[in-house]
């Protein structure tokens, strides 16, 4: 079964925010945590201790190698301290989980490597420890930022539910009314 970027979000998301008890998850919000930053993590998160983890999704060899293109790990090399991020993590799936953490030591030698198995948080695997990077606590300044972006994001993909909510009852009237014209016509109708 081929896992999906959402599905492996999702499963991850769940991870740190109820099993680890993240007070904070968010996803695609700027890296840097500041406005207009272009860069997006795919999922940040704020520990107990106003640490910033960042987690890069990936869900094949290829994807996981052109991520080297983004600015933020020139400077988790050099650690820099320019980012926030304390830890970065790279989440895949669990096929894939050992031969990325065999690139890493080339690649990304500073991060960690997430398995998932996209059934739920329990099926979250630590397959590579992340090493420490030199970003700070987060100020409340930062963590707000993070906390409006977050709800940014839950308003546009409650506005995308609605939609899909709609266009799936428009489709069903459609279908309702198709099988009644069949039935009116002495045709037979297959449910299904």
């Amino acid at each position: 079964m081929k896992l999906s970027s959402d599905t492996i979000k999702a499963s991850v998301a769940a991870y740190w925010r109820y099993t680890k008890q993240c007070p904070l998850v968010a996803f695609e919000a700027s890296v840097r945590l500041d406005w207009g930053y272009p860069e997006q993590a795919d999922i940040l998160i704020v520990t107990k201790e106003r640490r910033l983890v960042e987690i890069e999704v990936k869900t094949s060899v290829s994807d996981f190698r052109r991520d080297g293109r983004k600015s933020c790990h020139r400077h988790f090399k050099g650690d820099t301290g320019i980012y926030p991020t304390g830890y970065f993590y790279f989440a895949v799936p669990k096929a894939l989980a050992n031969e990325i953490s065999l690139l890493c030591d080339n690649l990304y030698p500073y991060a960690g490597v997430l398995g998932c198995n996209g059934l739920s948080e329990q099926g979250i695997e630590v397959y590579r420890k992340p090493k420490r990077l030199k970003g700070k606590r987060l100020t409340l300044k930062q963590v707000v930022y993070m906390a409006r972006a977050q709800t940014a994001t839950l308003c546009r993909l409650a506005r995308k539910v609605e939609e899909l909510t709609r266009v799936q009852g428009n489709l069903d009237a459609q279908l309702k009314e198709c099988r009644d014209l069949v039935k009116l016509q002495g045709g037979n109708v297959h449910e299904g």
